[in-house]
């Protein structure tokens, strides 16, 4: 059984956290940039991966490897060289040991199939070598001897604008981007909104399903389910029980811990 982890939001205070959003262009891209930095006498940190529509780029910025553990296995899968962790349908568990130091690119929902020309099927609940991806030898290596965060941001955002060219689809995606982003203002308990919000950008549901599973590489309805679940833990992770269900189209907090076992197999407060 797996280390129970906990839940770092991006507004956390602990030391070894840094967070940073991108400018201009590259919000299209790119949700934010963080880096973890443990001490060397730290204590090992456990940090649970929640299912995500969204891809990491992990870069190892030091010869201290972290890894993690699918829910429900007992082998651990060491994260050695840059890597990409597609979007996950799944609970992870991430430890993190001391000295480690690790640079992370979370890329926006549906960016991965358009940068690396391969269907979002193909990245969900894997890691992928990101040098075999990537296809640029300099990168990994001109991070890892990179002064400070800062700049290890510049040489990224440097190496992506070659890539985003004439990206094809890419309206499509936006269009994906602004449907979800309703995911996260309004309440839903049904189909019904979501193909309310379909209409609403001049699409389909059957299809805005099939771009969804297209580039995202879940359903909207499953997207949905996901992003309305962690903004909720999120809330419950500030507020405890009296955080307010209803905002997130929960009936009541039954509703919700129904959810976190369906989607993570766990109850909310062993996710925290």
């Amino acid at each position: 059984m797996s280390q129970q982890g906990q839940l770092l939001t991006e507004d956390a205070q602990q030391h070894f956290f840094k967070i940073a959003y991108p400018e201009g262009i590259f919000r299209t891209y790119v949700d934010y940039y963080f880096e973890i930095q443990l001490a060397p006498q730290a204590t090992t940190f456990y940090i649970n991966g929640l299912p995500s529509v969204n891809t990491l780029i992990a870069f190892n910025i030091n010869c201290h490897p972290w890894t993690s553990v699918k829910d429900g296995t007992d082998t651990p899968i060491i994260h050695q060289q840059a890597a990409l962790l597609g979007q996950i349908s799944t609970l992870y568990t991430g430890a993190y040991c001391g000295g480690m130091h690790t640079f992370f690119v979370k890329l926006r929902s549906g960016i991965s199939p358009l940068l690396f020309r391969e269907a979002a099927g193909f990245f969900e609940n894997t890691q992928a070598e990101f040098s075999y991806l990537w296809k640029d030898n300099q990168l990994e290596e001109q991070i890892q001897s990179a002064c400070n965060f800062e700049t290890r941001i510049q040489l990224f955002q440097h190496s992506l604008l070659q890539r985003i060219h004439d990206l094809p689809h890419l309206y499509k995606v936006e269009r994906l981007h602004r449907i979800m982003r309703s995911f996260h203002t309004l309440q839903f308990k049904g189909e019904k909104e979501i193909e309310t919000i379909c209409k609403n950008n001049w699409i389909s549901y059957s299809s805005a399903r099939r771009d969804f599973l297209q580039y995202v590489g879940f359903t909207p309805k499953y997207s949905q389910q996901i992003i309305r679940f962690k903004n909720a833990l999120k809330a419950y992770k500030k507020e405890g029980y009296q955080f307010y269900c209803e905002d997130y189209g929960y009936t009541d907090f039954s509703h919700f811990a129904k959810d976190a076992r369906l989607i993570t197999g766990r109850p909310p407060s062993a996710l925290i």
